[in-house]
């Protein structure tokens, strides 16, 4: 049985792995960043100013007060951050708040700050159906989590964002999994995710297209298949040791999204092979450590640790796995890596939430 926490002091391994994430993020970002900077026109460390100012530093803030604030306080108000980040999800149709671009609309500016409400809505769906599950008045599992995807469907639908369902996907479904439930209805949780995949590829033609350009990477290298022959370049380009810190050859223009979606390439380029293999490193050992505290923390922080864990890992895989050429290209950043304030600000209040569940390891 888990034991009173009094203790502020946070798993150790798991604490310094996070940090040194954080630290490569803001690297990354700062060697990747001027020359998209320089060809706009302003000042080559703006883009790094900007994260640390509005990604980095909310973020910490808000990871700070994820991990003192006791975790009775998410499993009571759970429910309340999910309808709160769910209603901000439909903001995106509101005419002068909304922002559309690439075919979506994804963004929300209000009063001159634009945010992306998915982001903390993998947050609140973790928290809440963490709490959800670990509730002992529940009944009927598997119908109330249908019902709660359901809606949760219906609000990505809307914006198009199938890379955003995939990871959210992922990660109610090993939190259910965790959570005691029946075999059978995993599996047909499976199965409807396969289902759905398979009609939002079908039905959408620039989704067909980048699956179809996966298995024909060569046939359009200057047309649809262009970011991945331009990936696959800059990653071989690095070899075994890389180019160097800051001497990317392929972020002067090459690289779509280099400082957001790719910006792994422009890592892979600079620190070669050694460099991705200390990265993966970091990522299986956080992940290794995440769900150490699971293992030690009673059902509701077991199943936020599991959840964090899987949306940061999976989220990771799909970024890299689309870079490297593994799965079509997706709007998925790099977690800790990528460019982007929103997806940065989630990232470290999960990451804050995580080490108050590991502080149980300490306690036992």
């Amino acid at each position: 049985m888990r034991k009173k926490n009094n203790s502020y002091m946070p798993n150790i391994p798991l604490l310094i792995c996070s940090l040194l994430l954080i630290l490569i993020g803001i690297i990354t970002i700062a060697t990747a960043s001027p020359p998209f900077a320089i060809n706009e026109g302003l000042s080559s460390n703006y883009y790094l100013i900007h994260q640390l100012l509005f990604g980095f530093a909310p973020g910490i803030f808000l990871g700070l007060l994820a991990f003192f604030i006791p975790l009775d306080f998410f499993k009571k108000y759970g429910f309340v951050f999910f309808i709160i980040s769910y209603i901000a999800m439909f903001l995106v149709l509101i005419p002068g708040v909304g922002i559309h671009e690439g075919g979506a609309s994804r963004w929300v500016n209000i009063l001159g700050f634009s945010f992306q409400p998915s982001e903390f809505l993998k947050l609140t769906t973790i928290i809440y159906l963490s709490a959800f599950l670990s509730s002992e008045k529940i009944k009927k599992p598997f119908l109330n989590f249908c019902i709660i995807m359901s809606f949760i469907i219906l609000a990505l639908f809307v914006q198009s964002d199938l890379s955003t369902l995939i990871t959210i996907f992922i990660t109610t479904a090993a939190i259910f999994f965790s959570a005691n439930t029946k075999i059978k209805d995993i599996l047909m949780i499976g199965a409807g995710g396969l289902v759905l995949f398979y009609i939002m590829i079908l039905t959408t033609p620039y989704r067909l297209k980048r699956l179809l350009t996966l298995f024909n990477p060569l046939d359009d290298m200057s047309g649809d298949a262009y970011h991945i022959n331009q990936s696959l370049i800059s990653i071989g380009s690095g070899g075994l040791n890389g180019s160097g810190l800051g001497l990317s050859a392929q972020k002067f223009g090459f690289i779509p999204e280099s400082m957001s979606d790719s910006i792994f390439t422009i890592y892979a380029e600079e620190l070669g092979f050694l460099g991705c293999a200390f990265l993966i490193f970091l990522l299986i050992f956080f992940i290794f450590y995440a769900f150490l505290s699971a293992k030690k923390s009673d059902l509701f922080g077991r199943l936020i640790a599991i959840g964090i864990a899987t949306w940061i890992i999976s989220q990771s895989f799909i970024n890299i796995a689309a870079m490297t050429g593994l799965i079509p290209i997706s709007g998925t950043p790099l977690p800790f890596l990528s460019y982007g304030g929103t997806h940065l600000i989630a990232e470290l209040t999960a990451l804050g939430l995580l080490l108050n569940v590991s502080k149980s390891i300490n306690n036992n």
